[in-house]
């Protein structure tokens, strides 16, 4: 069984989310419509599992494809959790 670890709230994952969000939208350019801090780190004060979760929404999902290939560039791994919902795509750093 996996571990899970809740850290308390870090006021720099503000800052790594702004920094990430920074390389996917240079490497998406026009693609993505917008990028946005969601999940536990993203509420201030809230204790959370120190990952940086990102919500991009895209102009047009046809592109897809050039979506994952532009985040594939920056060292993600497109994750399949959910073929029942071919309107998202899940990735991982």
């Amino acid at each position: 069984m996996d571990q899970i670890e809740i850290h308390p709230y870090d006021p720099h994952w503000p800052r790594r989310f702004r920094e990430e969000a920074s390389r996917i939208d240079a490497a998406l350019g026009e693609l993505s419509l917008t990028i946005e801090h969601v999940g536990s780190t993203s509420v201030p004060g809230l204790v959370a599992k120190p990952v940086i979760d990102i919500m991009v929404g895209l102009h047009n999902f046809d592109r897809g494809q050039d979506v994952v290939v532009a985040l594939e560039r920056l060292g993600y791994a497109h994750w399949r959790e959910d073929p029942a919902k071919p309107e998202r795509l899940y990735f991982v750093l």
